[in-house]
């Protein structure tokens, strides 16, 4: 059943967060003690064209102090101006705690007093674990079920739209959407597969499996192309994807992707994140490219870089910073000056009933998302060498180790005839500098260098050798190396090009 929580106590929780508050000191707090009318600082979501608050609240964090409620958190960061919201369906009563603020703030379409002007500037996010939405039988299993024993995406979906909007019990009202849908923990290529699995023709009753996808496109469009959709419900504005571990899985999923369907990508960014398999240097330079909206997560690796163990467990950091730790300005800050991100996520852990910075990290948080200014790369590798000095650098427990500059994947070499030889190849792999081009050698000179660019499409990139054509003594062959910002190289190995063909 529903949380029971009133406006009145609404009011009560929200308190001072939508006025000013004149014990906050200006020059550090101004945003949170700004007039209740100016707006909080905003990014573009990438090609969703919404603008977002830079700073969003964690839905699998939102926990407080005893006799405080998540509810309070969610109703304070409302009215305070915070637009971007984050929940899961695996994030136990998460979703059920938005709901509950949401009927204390008016957000359930159809019922008295209904906001729809607030309602249309939040964004409200939400994300699923399922990688199918039609599992034939006969078909192999399609993994373990969800919370609640979810089988398929559109389970999840329902249960996303009653816990938020509706009963709890599968009630959903008219007019309830979410903003994006993100399709959780995508960490394989394998996982990648799954959800694109049928999506050219999700309605081949043929098909043992239909990935998650073709669901998400037909509630999103008020489609029914799968059959799941009778009743046209257009119950998802925007389709995303979330990876905690592993950067060439949402890479692979960004190429695949022929139609644009992914307009969202939430993943690791911080401090730390050059010295595992960094997102920085390899997903988001595709994000970019693409126009997938970032939002930054893992900010204080779960709580890790803040003295929490390095496992997921029900320890929560209850401080605003640390005494001679890297302030969580900077790692707030780290995180908005990577490419191409336009929000962040912060687990809350800490409030405090009189708004103290000091005391509340929503407070101290949301404060410093207003200040933070493009960082260069000195002060950010700044940032992140006072981390590995004071916090250490094995704090990133899910995120895959680093391996260091990766080469050029799926080398080949083709010839028609005598004519050219034509090189291809897909992307290398960044460590923690990025790359900025690939190097072609021909034997053993190398005969081009090629910009680094993005690869946004299972398209591979390509180099003609004009200056060979005809037969060469002894053969031919070639390899691509990788070359990074710090003149770091990894080459590929050698492949044989294809014997001419004898004339006559």
């Amino acid at each position: 059943m529903p949380m029971t929580f009133s406006r009145r106590d609404a009011l009560r929780w929200s308190g001072a967060a939508s006025v000013a508050t004149t014990f906050l000191p200006l020059s550090r707090y101004r945003a949170f003690v700004r007039p209740a009318g100016d707006k909080l600082q905003t990014r573009v979501l990438g090609r969703t064209g919404r603008e977002v608050t830079t700073f969003g609240i964690g839905g699998v964090t939102c926990l407080v102090n005893p006799g405080d409620t998540p509810v309070a958190l969610i109703v304070k960061a409302v009215k305070a101006g915070v637009t971007f919201l984050d929940t899961g369906n695996s994030y136990g009563a998460s979703q059920r705690n938005y709901g509950a603020a949401f009927r204390a703030l008016n957000l359930i379409p159809g019922q008295p007093g209904y906001q729809a002007a607030l309602r249309s500037r939040l964004f409200v996010s939400t994300k699923t674990g399922m990688r199918y939405s039609i599992v034939r039988a006969g078909a192999p299993a399609a993994g373990p079920p969800g919370r609640g024993g979810s089988q398929s995406v559109l389970d999840e979906l329902k249960q996303s739209m009653t816990e938020m909007f509706g009963d709890g019990e599968g009630s959903i009202p008219d007019g309830a959407y979410v903003d994006m849908m993100h399709v959780h923990n995508l960490n394989t290529e394998t996982a990648v597969d799954a959800i694109f699995e049928g999506l050219a023709n999700p309605g081949d009753p043929s098909l043992p499996r239909v990935g998650a996808l073709a669901c998400l496109v037909d509630y999103r469009d008020g489609t029914n192309l799968t059959g799941l959709n009778p009743e046209h419900k257009k119950w998802i504005r925007h389709i995303g994807m979330s990876c905690h571990e592993n950067p060439s899985s949402v890479m692979y999923a960004m190429r695949k992707d022929k139609a644009n369907i992914i307009e969202g990508l939430m993943c690791t960014i911080n401090p730390n994140d050059p010295r595992y398999f960094s997102f920085q240097t390899n997903a988001l330079p595709v994000a970019e490219a693409k126009n997938v909206g970032v939002i930054g997560m893992k900010l204080l690796a779960d709580g890790v870089l803040y003295g929490k163990k390095p496992q997921y467990a029900g320890e929560w950091i209850k401080t605003v910073g640390q005494p001679g730790k890297v302030s969580y300005e900077d790692f707030l800050h780290y995180t908005l000056s990577a490419r191409g991100v336009s929000a962040v996520v912060v687990g809350i852990g800490e409030t405090d009933p009189n708004n103290d910075p000091e005391r509340d990290q929503f407070v101290a948080d949301l404060a410093a998302c207003q200040t933070a200014g493009p960082l260069s790369p000195r002060e950010r590798r700044d940032i992140e060498d006072r981390v590995a000095a004071l916090h250490g650098t094995q704090t990133n427990f899910f995120q895959r180790p680093g391996s260091g500059l990766q080469p050029p994947q799926n080398v080949k070499v083709s010839r028609t005839g005598n004519g050219p030889v034509e090189v291809s190849w897909d992307t290398a792999y960044a460590g923690a500098e990025p790359i900025v081009s690939y190097e072609i050698f021909r034997r053993e000179e190398m005969i081009a260098r090629v910009p680094y660019a993005p690869q946004t499409s299972e398209e591979p990139f390509r180099f003609t050798d004009k200056g060979m054509t005809g037969s060469y003594p002894g053969g031919l062959w070639y390899r691509v190396g990788a070359v990074d910002a710090r003149g770091g190289k990894a080459d590929s190995m050698t492949v044989l090009a294809p014997s001419v063909r004898r004339a006559g």
